[in-house]
């Protein structure tokens, strides 16, 4: 199994901030409570959770949605949490927020990018383009490559609000991304900020 860092700088906690997770089994409008210590329900995400879906809140205040019953664990990086899907560890989202890197969005991504593919063996990108996200400007990532059982597909969406960089983030093996893929486009879909 590969992993993938998506932000830099690579200190997993800047400035020793915890992050926790919390899960939500209805919509934290409806008056749900995480399901761990911690702060309250954002009051922010008004839409109600897709059917099959949980609600989840992470580093850097992101709300957003995943699949009920995957486990969530820290992840590598700064400010990022993994839900791993409980029936093939090869399958998984990250989701998460950090301080803005001083580089532009653009460009940090670019230079990660070219550091990520000259590591990586058969490496193909999809895309790798701007787009807009809640009304900012958003980069969003698409690839592919190989790894010791087979191929990889990757897609990810980076954007910044209020000096956070917030990322969602979906990888399977290739043969299992057409399924894997409607379960990003849900996190885009029910994501906040």
């Amino acid at each position: 199994m590969g992993t993938v860092l998506l932000n830099a700088p690579k200190d997993p906690d800047p400035g020793g901030l915890a992050f926790p997770s919390y899960v939500y089994t209805q919509s934290p409008s409806a008056g749900a409570q995480p399901s761990e210590t911690g702060a309250p329900s954002p009051s922010r995400v008004a839409m109600p959770v897709p059917e099959g879906f949980a609600r989840v809140a992470g580093p850097g205040g992101i709300v957003t949605t995943i699949p009920v019953g995957w486990l969530v664990t820290r992840s590598s990086g700064p400010g990022a949490m993994q839900a791993t899907d409980p029936a093939d560890p090869n399958r998984y989202v990250r989701y998460g927020g950090a301080p803005v890197p001083s580089t532009d969005l653009v460009e940090s991504h670019v230079d990660y990018e070219r550091t990520y593919s000259a590591t990586r063996k058969n490496f193909l990108r999809y895309s790798l383009g701007t787009t807009t996200y809640h009304g900012v400007q958003a980069l969003d990532w698409d690839f592919e490559h190989d790894v010791p059982d087979g191929k990889r597909r990757a897609h990810s969406m980076y954007w910044r609000v209020n000096g956070i960089e917030y990322f969602l983030y979906a990888s399977s093996t290739t043969p299992r991304w057409p399924e894997t893929l409607p379960i990003f486009h849900t996190m885009i879909d029910n994501t906040t900020p």
